[in-house]
This record gives structure tokens, sequence and C-alpha cells, in this order.
């Protein structure tokens, strides 16, 4: 694998790097704080996918990085309704991650793979995250739940940290690898990860993305989140097909269909789930 697997045009990188108000000199962990906060994350764009016959998104992080951008542009112009955009998966939070990092250089940054190892995790449930070495410090980054942590170097040592309503834990692992542990504040389980694949290429994403369309910890069910004023909004569809609008914790709303949970989504973030 190449050094800069996930470099991607220096104007894109630049442009959405503004966009979301990030540079280099805030490091890792504050772009992975920012993204859940200005890019949906969710499973609409993995669903359309799906019911077209295709691999969910992740890989091709170069027209990634350009549909992101064009959502943070719509989000400046307030338009009626709210700005469209997917719902996308930890795979494509990561890939753009790195890619913006990249473009910092601000040091050798990597896609890594985790698999869920709680107790109630399903037997297969891939996840990603982001590494980057910066001054010589490691941080392993989650920008789908929206927190980087350092990667601790003694054998014993856990780290913990939050970052608005993400709480996480990292330790280290006796092969060298890591596991991070996280919990949103609205949830009642914490879920942990370990490190499965610690440097992917483009390719590995695709692959992990195919197997997401089968093997998967997400339910096959339309959901967008954002983190606003360091709350958790979203909007999901229950099984019956009602429509669920949250801010948590002051609200909750069952509403008859998912279209209106995006209306509501749409109200409360200025972004639309498409």
């Amino acid at each position: 694998m190449g050094e800069r697997t996930w470099r991607i045009d220096a104007g894109v990188a630049r442009d959405l790097a503004e966009a979301l108000g990030w540079a280099g000199g805030d490091g890792p962990a504050a772009l992975a704080v920012r993204l859940p906060e200005r890019v949906p994350t969710g499973s609409t764009a993995k669903l359309a996918a799906v019911a077209a016959g295709e691999v969910p998104p992740g890989a091709d992080v170069d027209a990634l990085a350009k549909q992101v951008l064009a959502h943070q542009l719509a989000i400046g112009s307030a338009p009626p309704g709210g700005a469209p955009s997917p719902s996308w998966s930890c795979w494509v939070l990561a890939t753009v991650m790195a890619a913006l990092v990249d473009y910092a250089e601000v040091g050798p940054v990597r896609v890594a793979a985790t698999r869920r190892i709680d107790e109630g995790a399903p037997v297969v449930d891939v996840h990603a995250a982001v590494v980057a070495d910066v001054e010589g410090t490691t941080w392993a980054c989650d920008p789908f739940f929206g927190i980087g942590l350092p990667i601790p170097t003694a054998p014993d040592e856990v780290v913990e940290g939050t970052a608005g309503p993400c709480w996480a834990a990292l330790g280290p692992e006796p092969d060298h690898g890591w596991d991070l542990s996280v919990r949103l504040d609205h949830w009642g389980t914490t879920l942990r990860y370990r490190v499965l694949g610690p440097a992917l290429d483009r390719g590995d994403v695709h692959a992990l993305a195919a197997v997401s369309v089968t093997h998967t910890g997400v339910a096959n069910r339309p959901f967008a989140r954002l983190h606003v004023d360091g709350r958790v909004v979203d909007a999901s569809c229950d099984e019956d097909g009602h429509g669920r609008f949250t801010d948590h914790p002051a609200a909750t709303e069952v509403l008859p269909t998912w279209a209106d949970a995006v209306d509501a989504f749409a109200a409360r973030t200025g972004t639309r789930p498409t």
C-alpha cells in the first residue's frame, strides 16, 4: 500500500477542510469530532446502493469528498427544506477524514478496520477507524461516533475521553493492536471494537463495504444522525414503518412515516437526508 493511499485532489480537500472549519493544526481528533457535527451519518447511502445492486460507498473517496463538499456549501445557502445529503456509513466518514488529514500533511494516516467484540455484538460487525501519527503521538479516531484519542504506549494504560455526546476508552492489546469502547449519551450500552486490519487500501474498503450488505451491526432501515449543540439528533424508521425523530435527551416523536421524520430532522439541523 502506498504512503499516500488517501490522497485526493488538493483543491477539493482544501475547500472541504475550509467548509468544515478545520485546519491541520487543529489535529486529527478535532476533525473526528467535527465530521458528525456537519456530515450526516447513517444508512441511506448504503441502502440506496444495495437497492441499485451496487457495493455501498466508501472506497471512491475522490467522488465522495466532492459530494460531501457540495452538501457543506449548500448548508451555507440555507435552502428551504434543508440541504439534501445521503446519510453516510463509517467507511465514508473514515476515508474522507483520511483524505483531509493526508492533505494537511500533519503525519502518516491510515484507515483501519475494527471488529465489534462486546457481548451484544453480531457475529460479523466490521467498523472503520482512522489512525494518524502526529509529532510522536498516534491517534485512533472514530469520525462516525465523533471522537479521537491518543493510543497509550504503556501495556496496562487506558485512555478515556469525551467529545460532545460521545464517551470513549482506548487501550492497547497484547498483539500491538488496540481496542476502542464507545458510547453515545442516550445509549444504554457500550460498543467495543478491536483492530482487525491496521492499514487498509481502497480495495480493502470496497471489499468490507460489500461485506456490510449482509453482515452488519446496523439495521437495514433508513436512519440519519448529526451531533448538534453537543447532543445527538436523529431520524429513523421503525420496523412497523413509523418514523421516529429524536433530539436526545429532550424529545422523541413517533411520526406516521420516515418522510415525516426527515422533515423534522431537516427543520432541526438544516440537512435533509436523502
